[in-house]
Formats: C-alpha cells, structure tokens, sequence
C-alpha cells in the first residue's frame, strides 16, 4: 500500500518568486497584486500538475526569530522588500486560504522551521512528505520519506540528488553551511574557509565536532593552504558553533495538535469566500483553474 504523500509549500518563496517574475497588475483599490496572481497561479499549477490530495503552506512570520536573538546580524543584510509588495504578505494568507489551502506561520518560526516540522512529523506517521522550496537550506532534511521539489522543473531531490548537488549527504549540509558560512541569510561561518575548502574538510573529517575533534589531522589534508588551516579553524571555532545554530533547522515548531490530521490537510477546495476576495483583489484566473479541476470541497477534519 503506497504511503499518503504530503506536499509541504514554502508560501513564502513562492509569493516573492512570484511577484519578481510578473508584470505590474493593480487590483480596484490601485494595490499593486501582480505578485498575488503569480502565487494563485502557481498553487493551481501545483494542483493541477502533481495532483496532491494533502498539502500545508508554510508562512515565514514578521516577528524576530530565536536566530535573532541567537546572533543580532542575522540577515541584517537583507533590504527591505518592495514597498508594493509588503501588503501583499498577508493577502497570500488569506488568498491562499480562501483557495482551499491550510496555512501555517508561527511567531518567531521560519517557513523553513514549519518544515521542518512537518517533515519529522510525517516521518513518525509513517507519511511521505515533499517540501516544496527552491531553499537549499532545507536539503538537510532530506531521508527516507522526506524529499525536496524544485519549485520550477518539479524535479524531486533525494539523497542522492544532495549528494550529486552539494558533494555531501543531507546529514552533513549544516556543516558545510556552518563552515563557510551563508552570505544569503549573513551567516558568519569560519574566516578564512571558503565553500571548496570547506567542502574538502567534511569529505576528508565528517561534521563539525569530528573535524574539531581531528585537528591535529587537517594539516594532512589535500587542500590548499592546509598547513595553516587549522590555526584558522580553532580560532573560529565559537563562530562555526554559532553558525551551526543559525543553519540547523528547528523540527519542534508549536504546530496545533491537529495540524498533522489527514482531514485537514486534505485539499478542500476553494471556498465560499473566495469569490470576494478575488472580487477584491481584480483576477479570478487562480480561482477559476481550481474549480476546473472539479475536486469536491471536503471540510471533514477526521
């Protein structure tokens, strides 16, 4: 009997892809909601392409998050969103809900934290799960049950896929990461150890407590510069630690006791109130896709 299979969406990714591939598109109140129709239009893609029968979208909240408060610079390179796209966060919630979709989003949790969440949940339930996330962070995830979805091509990345991509499996993601830190999310990692060198030391010594436990062997090393290398690494080492924190993925998010019941995940679809909003926001073309996939509207939470 085959495993029921949840599809787990980055809502979050999905609207800001959305909004940076679409043209301008204002709705009757002049907002700009171009990147709200993208979104609607990705998730009927989702249904009308893999045809899941349970999903969850997961939200990044507005609030700091424990990383934060962990190490203060936390993406404090990032600049702010378009000022036209800040409403829309809330509105993808909303849109999305009224679409039929059950969403998430936690104060203090990243999208990638419900994940992973999500993810060991499903394994404990015996349930396949698919994350849906052009995110790289989340490959460290990835195991028996457990697979990541190229959000473009629909390609599914296994284990094996991690190890093609990155050069080690998903348990050792978080240590090159922590390494060579992540100028993405301002991730300090280790100085002086680039992405090569530190892809070098997990191949040759394993995670971040087996290299730090085998200095003494890194001189040995294949690598460039290996002679001076573990100087640098034992003075980085309070900043590898840090950056392991910051990288490693919460898998205890508060989710409600009832957010893993089949019933209600099970997609629904669009609801009564859709009509509306989509009213409201001036385009029904997602909302119109969804209908036509003539999938029954099933509010039961068993």
């Amino acid at each position: 009997m085959t495993a029921t299979r949840l599809f787990v969406i980055d809502g979050t990714a999905t609207l800001f892809r959305s909004y940076f591939a679409m043209n301008k598109l204002k709705a009757p109140d002049g907002r700009e909601v171009g990147g709200l129709l993208g979104f609607g239009q990705t998730l009927a893609r989702y249904l009308r392409d893999l045809g899941p029968s349970h999903l969850a979208l997961v939200f990044d909240s507005a609030e700091r998050t424990f990383r934060h408060e962990r190490y203060p610079d936390y993406k404090a390179n990032r600049s702010a969103p378009p000022e036209d796209m800040e409403h829309q966060f809330d509105l993808s919630v909303e849109l999305a809900e009224a679409l039929g979709f059950r969403c998430f989003r936690i104060p203090g949790f990243e999208a990638d934290d419900l994940m992973a969440t999500f993810a060991r949940r499903s394994r404990e339930a015996g349930l396949e799960c698919v994350l849906v996330t052009p995110d790289k962070d989340v490959l460290q995830l990835v195991g028996p049950g457990i697979s990541v979805m190229d959000p473009k091509t629909l390609g599914l990345q296994d284990a094996e896929a991690v190890v093609t991509r990155l050069g080690v499996p998903p348990a050792l993601v978080t240590t090159l990461q922590a390494l060579a830190g992540d100028a993405t999310d301002n991730v300090p990692g280790v100085a002086g150890v680039g992405a090569k060198t530190a892809l070098a030391l997990v191949q040759g010594l394993g995670d971040l407590d087996a290299i730090y436990a085998r200095l003494d062997q890194v001189a040995g090393l294949p690598i460039r510069g290996a002679r001076g290398l573990g100087a640098k690494l034992e003075a980085g080492r309070e900043r590898a630690y840090l950056s392991l924190d910051l990288v490693r993925l919460d898998d205890r998010a508060p989710l409600s006791d009832d957010a893993m019941t089949l019933g209600m995940l099970r997609y629904r679809g669009p609801g009564p109130e859709a009509d509306a909003l989509c009213d409201r926001l001036g385009f029904h073309q997602p909302l119109r896709s969804l209908r036509a996939l003539a999938i029954p509207r099933d509010e039961g939470t068993h």
